[in-house]
């Protein structure tokens, strides 16, 4: 959310996203307030952002995941 309240606040007018499948953001959120997101689901980026989770969850928890559950 925060990433997304910052798109707003200084009026980004499109956002590219990769992918979803791992962290699904805020999309709809954006789109409501009129921003042009742009989801690509590139095969290349989901296997990159599950790599990371899997190898990395350390940081995963710590940086996204752990927001999450708060």
């Amino acid at each position: 959310m925060m990433c997304s309240g910052t798109i707003l606040q200084f009026g980004v007018p499109r956002v590219v996203v990769g992918e979803r499948q791992n962290f699904p953001g805020n999309i709809d959120f954006l789109r409501d307030h009129h921003v042009e997101v742009i989801l690509l689901d590139d095969q290349d980026c989901i296997d990159l952002m599950r790599r990371f989770i899997h190898e990395r969850p350390d940081l995963w928890d710590e940086d996204i995941a752990g927001r999450n559950n708060v």
